[in-house]
């Protein structure tokens, strides 16, 4: 496991931003990484006045589009634990039918990027990621955004409901692109370790929908993305924006279509064997869901 420093997200310069942008491959030739971007990074709340990071980071990889029937429907978008075990939602590799979607493990392309052994079967074959959030868009509006009821609190109410704003609108009169925000509390440090107690999440990703034209997958990977941050002191919730677009999903005419649904997901990494040290809880590399210090257990 990486140590706390070595995790934190880079402020990239316009350099870096380049460099890390020509090093980023779509892991599907169908897909495009500028499909989902970070526009910014702030410390919470949202406001303006802690913003550490602002420009246009791409996604790290991408996967799609699919058109498989019923994915937009309750089954694989809507995970049972929520907690990241293998066969529990699209990203932890759900079947729809006999059909098995996504295996998981599509992003996991760094040391570490390892599977958790969250069923104790001495075993680490689970991916680990957990749904935050999805938005549909309807009848020209989107709808109430939905945050999934697990996991839950030790009051059995849902953690992501009370740790995480997520908001989607559409920036022009098609649908075919928008923007996103991903809003923590300033006590999401205390929720969030009562609750998971495990290491950091490093990875965001977005799921997609446009109409027939099926789905995709849009990953966010801190152990790509994850340097040194100046000034950043581990501790602190941060808050994100970002833009999205639908580029992907056309017509015969090679028009673009318009957005059915997005869905937002984070993975947690491997718990580490080594001394207890300070980590992330580094959702999108800080913040989201906890993005936040917490205390490494020993195995």
């Amino acid at each position: 496991m990486k140590s706390a420093k070595s995790k934190s997200l880079v402020v990239l310069s316009a350099v870096l931003l380049t460099n890390l942008f020509l090093a980023n491959v779509a892991l599907a030739a169908t897909c495009s990484l500028d499909s989902v971007t970070i526009s910014s990074i702030e410390k919470s709340p949202l406001d303006g006045a802690g913003v550490i990071y602002s420009g246009s980071q791409t996604a790290t990889g991408c996967l799609g589009t699919y058109k498989i029937n019923g994915v937009n429907g309750d089954g694989v978008l809507a995970p049972d634990e929520n907690i990241g075990r293998l066969g529990d939602g699209l990203l932890n590799g759900e079947k729809k039918g006999s059909t098995t979607v996504l295996s998981g493990s599509e992003f996991l392309t760094t040391p570490a990027d390892q599977m958790l052994d969250l069923d104790g079967n001495g075993t680490a074959t689970d991916p680990g990621w957990i749904k935050l959030a999805k938005g549909d868009y309807a009848n020209g509006a989107w709808t109430t955004v939905e945050y999934p009821s697990k996991p839950l609190d030790a009051d059995g109410l849902s953690l992501i409901a009370q740790v995480l704003k997520v908001e989607f609108v559409c920036t022009n009169g098609d649908c075919t692109k928008g923007e996103w925000k991903l809003i923590t509390t300033t006590d999401i440090i205390s929720k969030v370790q009562a609750v998971l107690g495990r290491n950091a999440f490093d990875h965001l990703a977005f799921v997609l929908h446009s109409g027939k034209d099926g789905f995709g997958v849009y990953d966010f990977n801190f152990n790509i993305l994850g340097q040194g941050l100046t000034g950043f002191d581990f501790v602190t919730p941060y808050s994100f924006t970002g833009t999205w677009n639908t580029d992907d999903f056309t017509n015969d005419g090679g028009k673009a279509q318009t957005i059915s649904y997005i869905s937002v997901w984070a993975r947690d990494p491997q718990p580490s064997n080594d001394i207890p040290e300070p980590e992330t809880l580094a959702l999108l590399g800080f913040g989201l869901l906890g993005l936040v210090m917490i205390q490494r257990r020993k195995n």
